[in-house]
C-alpha cells in the first residue's frame, strides 16, 4: 500500500509539471518596458494557459529591504496584466528579492518568472434535448435536475472556455427572472471510480456558484456540491467518449421555485 501511494504521488507530480515564462525589467523599475510588454502580451494571447505562480526577483544592488519591495511590486505588476488579459484570479505570488543565485549578467536577475500549464479543452456534452434551459426550468419541479448544456472547461480545471458564456448568461438571466428560484449546483466527473483526488467536480460546481454571486445573485439562493464519480449516467468504465462526456457534467437541482 505504501509503495502504491508513493507511486501515485510521484506520477501525479509528474503529470502536473509546469512550464515557465520569464519577463525582464529595466533597472529600478517595477513596470515592463514596451518591448517586454509586447512579448508578454503575445505569450498570453497565443496559448490556453492556467497560471499557478508568479515570482519576482531583483539584482543585488540597493538594500535588501528595497529589493524585496521592488521584486514584490514586479510580481504584482505582472499578475495584474495576467488577470486583466485572462480573467484568472487567485494566482500564487512570491518574491525572492536578491536572495537567489545571481547571474553575472545583472539584467537577467531583474525578472519575473511565470509558472503555468498549457490546457487542453475538455467539453461537457449533455444528451440531446431540444428545450433550452429556460424552458426546462419553467416546467421543472422541486427536486428535478437539469444538465447545463454546452458548459465547457479547460482540462482538469474549473476555468470556463469562451464557449461557456451563453449557458452561463442564460442561467444568470433565469435566476434574475425567477427571484424565488433556489438551486444546488452539482459537479460530476467521469472515467474513475473512487475519490476525486483533484476535486475537479467540486471546483467546477464552485466556479458556477461564484459566477452567479459575482453577477449579483444572492448566495442564499445557491449551494454547490460535488458527487465526484459516484452518480454516473453510464457505468464506469464507460464504453466510449460519448458516455464519458455525459458522465462529465455540471447539473442544477431545483431546491425551491
Amino acid at each position: 500500500m505504501l509503495r502504491f501511494l508513493l507511486y501515485c504521488l510521484l506520477t501525479t507530480s509528474f503529470s502536473f509539471s509546469q512550464a515557465k515564462f520569464t519577463v525582464y525589467f529595466d533597472t529600478d523599475s517595477y513596470q515592463l518596458n514596451s518591448s517586454e510588454l509586447n512579448r508578454l502580451d503575445g505569450f498570453l494571447k497565443n496559448k490556453e494557459l492556467k497560471f499557478n505562480k508568479v515570482i519576482g526577483y531583483c539584482d543585488y544592488r540597493a538594500s535588501n529591504g528595497y529589493n524585496d519591495t521592488l521584486a514584490s511590486n514586479r510580481a504584482k505588476f505582472v499578475i495584474g496584466i495576467i488577470e486583466k488579459v485572462t480573467n484568472q484570479k487567485q494566482i500564487e505570488i512570491d518574491s525572492k528579492g536578491e536572495n537567489f543565485e545571481q547571474n553575472s549578467d545583472l539584467k537577467l536577475n531583474r525578472k519575473v518568472e511565470i509558472f503555468y500549464e498549457e490546457l487542453q479543452i475538455e467539453k461537457t456534452l449533455p444528451k440531446d434535448d431540444k428545450k433550452d434551459l429556460s424552458q426546462q426550468v419553467s416546467t421543472a419541479k422541486v427536486g428535478d435536475k437539469l444538465v447545463l448544456k454546452n458548459l465547457h472547461f479547460y482540462n482538469r480545471s474549473g476555468i470556463f472556455v469562451p464557449e461557456s458564456r451563453p449557458i452561463l448568461q442564460e442561467l444568470l438571466q433565469i435566476m434574475k427572472n425567477n427571484p424565488n428560484l433556489k438551486i444546488e449546483i452539482q459537479g460530476h466527473i467521469c472515467c474513475q471510480i473512487g475519490t476525486d483526488i483533484e476535486e475537479t467536480a467540486k471546483v467546477r460546481a464552485l466556479a458556477v456558484y461564484n459566477f452567479l454571486i459575482e453577477n449579483g445573485i444572492n448566495k442564499n439562493r445557491l449551494s454547490y456540491k460535488s458527487f465526484g464519480s459516484s452518480r454516473p449516467i453510464h457505468i464506469i468504465p464507460e464504453n466510449n467518449e460519448d458516455e464519458r462526456n455525459e458522465n462529465r457534467r455540471v447539473e442544477i437541482q431545483i431546491i425551491a421555485n
